[in-house]
């Protein structure tokens, strides 16, 4: 990164009755990126977008927006955009009303208001003589209309709050496409809230993986996806995520599996190349589009397939090996033709986790 950052979050905490929701949030964001808080529900990824938008105040820290302190401004003094995960439209007011509405909170007169509708219609692909009411448009229409309203009053910076979450799967793909594209044509700085990986990786150009209050990693989506720095994040991050299977280092050459099994794997994963000591619990991620299927070969773990499921352009085979329902990504042609296979996982050095503590070994 060159430059101080655009967005700059320092020590944020906040505390709900006692209970911590942030731990001392950093987070640096470069302008004009697209950065998503992804995590499960109750991380405090929401918590750490309303207090960017000012709907909270934060304990302790500094929020500064291009060179500025936010910390301590109000919601309207901000100029911050917010796309709320029900959209929030006034059901009373017709489209172009609704996104006329914060640009008449600034006092925009009323010619340029309106050619600022028909700009942000348009950018979001929707008819500016649209006359209707938020009821009368479906889920897609709703969320691009909450989007318009957000982005006419031209902020400094958009956020998002679980967006997609109100479509039905078929349009929660082509719509989060609409929003990269969108991004890309407006060049706003954006951060949005998703507990969807598939989203957060489509999207982003970084990602922030929260767990518990605290960002464990933020990186660019391949880096998340390749170099995990915890167990979690290799669990969580990818669809499927990681296969997560519990073994011990048993020898220079051997893993000992949760059942006893012993593995002896090709020499490029024996424990000793990878710096695991004898004796060791690990957990090693198996991504399930790296691993191949097989019934005869050395350095296979013995598996037994307990069901199947067809994709269309792939399977996703899920067996039991170890005591661990581990998911192989297949061609659809391939087929199984025996529930007793092999599983054969990649020629390189795999990625190793601490089963205590989770970290990255």
């Amino acid at each position: 990164m060159t430059g101080s950052p655009y967005l700059r979050i320092r020590s944020v905490q906040k505390s709900y009755k006692g209970s911590v929701a942030l731990h001392d949030i950093d987070l640096d964001v470069e302008q004009g990126a697209f950065v998503s808080l992804l995590g499960p529900s109750g991380c405090g990824k929401s918590t750490l977008l309303q207090i960017l938008a000012g709907l909270l105040e934060p304990d302790r820290g500094q929020i500064q927006l291009d060179g500025a302190d936010i910390t301590n401004l109000p919601p309207w003094r901000r100029n911050i955009g917010l796309v709320f995960q029900n959209y929030a439209l006034f059901p009373h007011l017709s489209i172009r009303q609704n996104v006329r509405f914060g640009l008449d909170m600034l006092g925009m007169g009323r010619v340029e208001a309106e050619k600022r509708v028909d700009e942000s219609l348009e950018m979001v692909g929707l008819d500016p003589s649209l006359s209707r009411r938020p009821g009368e448009l479906s889920g897609g229409q709703q969320q691009r209309v909450a989007i318009a309203r957000a982005i006419a009053i031209r902020p400094r910076l958009l956020l998002m709050d679980e967006p997609l979450s109100n479509l039905d799967a078929v349009l929660r793909h082509k719509v989060r496409l609409e929003l990269r594209e969108l991004h890309d044509r407006t060049g706003i700085t954006t951060i949005m809230v998703t507990h969807d990986q598939a989203e957060a990786l489509a999207t982003s150009d970084r990602i922030a993986v929260m767990q518990s209050g605290r960002i464990l990693q933020y990186e660019a989506p391949e880096t998340l996806y390749g170099a995990p720095a915890t167990a979690f994040i290799a669990g969580f991050v990818g669809s499927p995520p990681a296969n997560l299977l519990p073994l011990t280092a048993s020898g220079p050459d051997n893993w000992t599996l949760a059942d006893g099994q012993v593995w002896q794997p090709a020499a490029v994963l024996a424990p000793k190349a990878n710096g695991a000591q004898s004796g060791r619990a690990c957990l090693i991620a198996l991504r399930p589009e790296t691993l191949t299927i097989g019934t005869s070969g050395d350095g296979g773990l013995p598996a037994r397939v307990a069901a199947v499921e067809f994709n269309g352009g792939d399977r996703l085979v899920h067996a039991e090996t170890g005591g661990t329902r581990i998911t192989v990504r297949i061609a659809a042609s391939q087929a199984i033709a025996s529930p007793d296979i092999l599983l054969f996982p990649p020629q390189q050095a795999p990625v190793l986790f601490d089963a205590t503590t989770g970290t990255r070994l």
